[in-house]
């Protein structure tokens, strides 16, 4: 009995992780990612006190309403001064990753986020680097121009 036991529960171990979604992981491979050169730069003369930030990208269909985004990819960096320059690599399967799933022709939205605790004081708050969305939304495309974010300290 005690061996029907355990194999009962190898067996439903066997089945629950042949059927767990898996996690697309982004490699550093040249081959498996491209990437999109952005310029995060604003109107203030911005000193951050901490320089560690995170920048994210999603995209969405750009057709449908009322969906989240998709978080295509994301990566830290340490930047002392705006503006900056960052290389931010995107997967070649980043429609795959879209969910609901896109077709092809399909349009698709990306956008970028950070997430910078600038002033230093352990939370993202008022005195923070944030995207200037009143300047323009933070859309990019995924091709090799370098595209620009604005960037302010937040009020």
């Amino acid at each position: 009995m005690k061996q029907f036991i355990t194999f009962m529960s190898l067996g439903a171990l066997l089945l629950v992780s042949c059927n767990a979604p898996k996690k697309e992981v982004m490699t550093d491979k040249a081959s498996d990612a491209k990437n999109v050169k952005i310029e995060f730069t604003g109107a203030d003369n911005i000193v951050p006190k901490n320089a560690k930030l995170k920048v994210s990208l999603y995209a969405v269909q750009s057709n449908m309403a009322d969906v989240p985004a998709s978080l295509i990819t994301e990566k830290e960096y340490t930047q002392e001064k705006i503006p900056f320059t960052i290389d931010l690599p995107v997967p070649n399967n980043a429609e795959s990753l879209i969910k609901p799933e896109v077709k092809k022709g399909d349009p698709i939205k990306y956008y970028v986020t950070i997430s910078w605790d600038s002033n230093g004081n352990g939370v993202e708050d008022k005195g923070d680097i944030v995207i200037d969305y009143d300047k323009k939304f933070p859309t990019i495309e995924i091709n090799e121009n370098l595209q620009q974010i604005y960037l302010k300290v937040s009020k």
